[in-house]
């Protein structure tokens, strides 16, 4: 992969990250439905009100459904990586922007994870473990989301590579003696 070229999660990431923010969606919309079918046992006079109940709760989905589309929309596209010289960077948010930088030298391990989810929509989880001391922290794993399957495997076979390029081995001990 190129030095310096910023790569982008692929389409079916933004149809993983909006399918896991529509869920109220569904529910306003059932309970909608819900409100629209229980009109047969209303009497007349609250026909009126039934109707502005559906109304509303249709409109009030709508809008949160355009401004769930909005927000998966922007954080799609603006969750990028990269590979450098020194380091795998990973860059993402739109307001309050996240730029994690993993040095080759440090990467130990680099995994990648599909549940269930993932697999029905052809995508994976790329996690780097980094070394260091910090272990129960949280610090020394880095995410990459919903990358496509054949794309992880040329990012983790690039990350192991370049990361096995950078390794420089501990120093060894001389014979001599220690005082």
């Amino acid at each position: 992969m190129e030095d310096h070229k910023k790569h982008s999660l692929g389409h079916r990431a933004f149809i993983l990250f909006l399918s896991r923010r529509i869920k109220l969606v569904i529910l306003l919309l059932i309970i909608a439905g819900a409100v629209w079918y229980g009109e047969q046992w209303l009497p007349s006079s609250l026909f009126l009100w039934e109707s502005y109940a559906v109304d509303a709760l249709l409109l009030v989905s709508l809008g949160y459904f355009l401004f769930i589309l909005a927000q998966t929309y922007l954080e799609y596209r603006y969750y990028t990586y990269m590979f450098t010289e020194e380091a795998f960077m990973m860059t993402s948010g739109l307001f309050i922007r996240n730029e994690v930088a993993a040095l080759y030298h440090q990467i130990q391990n680099v995994n990648i994870e599909r549940g269930p989810l993932d697999r029905m929509a052809g995508v994976s989880q790329i996690v780097i473990f980094m070394a260091g001391s910090e272990r129960a922290s949280g610090h020394n794993k880095f995410i990459l989301p919903a990358v496509g399957k054949t794309k992880a495997k040329l990012v983790q076979k690039e990350l192991l590579l370049r990361a096995r390029r950078h390794f420089s081995p501990p120093p060894r001990e001389t014979g001599g003696e220690r005082i």
